[in-house]
């Protein structure tokens, strides 16, 4: 039970997010998802006081993932940042994309796009939540903290 009110409260908390931002253009049958980052969602586990957040898009009409990764406290400066896959929760998996120009900072936002291409990223596999983001710092060289990309359908 505790799950399923966690879930709707993560998705109203989603669509109010995104509902306030006209740019995006989103359509009924299109994906929106925010989902905690946390040393907790490492494997092995690591603990921390740092903390972020992934919020994404996905519209199936055009195949491209938008995400915005904000984050605070993290032990050092970024060492690398990327998305992997395929993995459930609790399961670690090889990179997929790094992200290039991550800001070098204990602190703050990055966002991107990406092509769900059918061949490096496939759609089911995205919708199904198989795909994690995480950051990796000096102190945390495993990542220091991580969240499963999760998305919701509008």
């Amino acid at each position: 039970m505790r799950s399923l009110k966690l879930t709707a409260a993560l998705f109203l908390f989603s669509f109010a997010f995104f509902s306030c931002d006209k740019e995006l253009n989103l359509e009924p049958g299109d994906y929106i998802g925010a989902t905690t980052m946390s040393g907790s969602q490492e494997v092995p586990a690591v603990t921390t006081t740092a903390s972020g957040t992934i919020r994404v898009t996905y519209s199936q009409r055009d195949k491209v993932l938008n995400y915005t990764i904000t984050w605070i406290g993290l032990s050092g400066n970024p060492t690398g940042a990327h998305i992997h896959g395929l993995a459930e929760e609790g399961v670690n998996a090889g990179i997929l994309q790094t992200f290039n120009g991550f800001p070098a900072a204990t602190l703050g936002s990055y966002s991107g796009t990406l092509l769900v291409d059918g061949v490096k990223f496939k759609e089911e596999y995205l919708l199904s939540g198989k795909y994690y983001a995480n950051i990796h710092t000096a102190v945390n060289p495993g990542g220091q903290i991580r969240g499963q990309i999760i998305l919701t359908r509008l």
